[in-house]
């Protein structure tokens, strides 16, 4: 597993390898740059159309593979991520970039430790 920090989806998306599949992603990711790199890296665009979409190959192909239906399978990420922001708080204030890697990466760690003691303790009682 590897982790980069990133500070947008335009810098997000330049690391995406190539591959299939499906690629889900709120409005935040409709844009032309991102559209097209998603397609062209063999992948269908499960983004939520903005009130002014981009225009392009990728959005097109976003248009034509769309569904509500298939949007949603990206809720349990967001219900992740969600609680996570919960837990910790939506913000890291930190200033060096290593030390924002760091701190987000134990809270990951972290959050991760406190479900697997969950799902532990409620194997271990028969719920």
């Amino acid at each position: 597993m590897a982790v980069k920090i990133t500070t947008s989806e335009n810098e997000l998306i330049e690391l995406l390898p190539e591959g299939s599949g499906n690629f889900y992603a709120d409005g935040a990711y409709d844009s032309k740059k991102v559209l097209n790199t998603v397609v062209e890296r063999g992948y269908r665009p499960i983004v939520k159309k903005t009130k002014n979409p981009p225009d392009g190959f990728g959005s097109r192909r976003r248009d034509e593979v769309f569904s509500e239906k298939e949007y949603k399978h990206r809720n349990p990420h967001e219900g992740f991520w969600g609680a996570f922001t919960t837990w910790f708080g939506g913000r890291v204030s930190c200033f060096l970039r290593e030390t924002t890697v760091a701190r987000i990466l134990l809270e990951v760690m972290c959050y991760a430790l406190k479900i697997l003691l969950r799902v532990k303790y409620c194997l271990s009682n028969g719920r």
